[in-house]
């Protein structure tokens, strides 16, 4: 009789954790909705040796301190073939999230973790 109710408990437990995690599913999937299904992270990976003689490091790339979704990036402009230079041309991006080359893999684990499901 004992293993009976506790066969019976278990089943409980069962069906009632089964029901929790269809409630976390719902949840998380109202969630990803109302904030948008899609996401766009950019990861700036360091220079490589052998791009440090051509591009001079990073340095047409900018990271706003205090703005981890945005990047810019300045160029000379070097499309003024045939037309007059107009110097400087800047480009302003915004991301869901903008990670710098010295970000390391559990930063950008950290930030994604949640919008993994198994």
């Amino acid at each position: 009789a004992q293993a009976a109710a506790q066969e019976r408990r278990l089943e409980q437990q069962d069906e009632r954790l089964h029901g929790l995690e269809m409630e976390r599913r719902r949840l998380h999937n109202l969630i990803q909705e109302l904030k948008g299904n899609i996401r766009v992270f950019c990861r700036v990976r360091p220079v490589l040796p052998e791009e440090e003689e051509r591009q001079k490091g990073l340095e047409h790339l900018h990271f706003p301190p205090q703005d981890n979704k945005s990047l810019v990036l300045s160029r000379p402009d070097e499309s003024h073939v045939g037309r007059e230079r107009r110097g400087d041309v800047r480009y302003d991006f915004s991301f869901d999230r903008v990670f710098p080359p010295g970000a390391s893999q559990q930063e950008i684990f950290e930030e994604i973790a949640l919008l993994v499901q198994v």
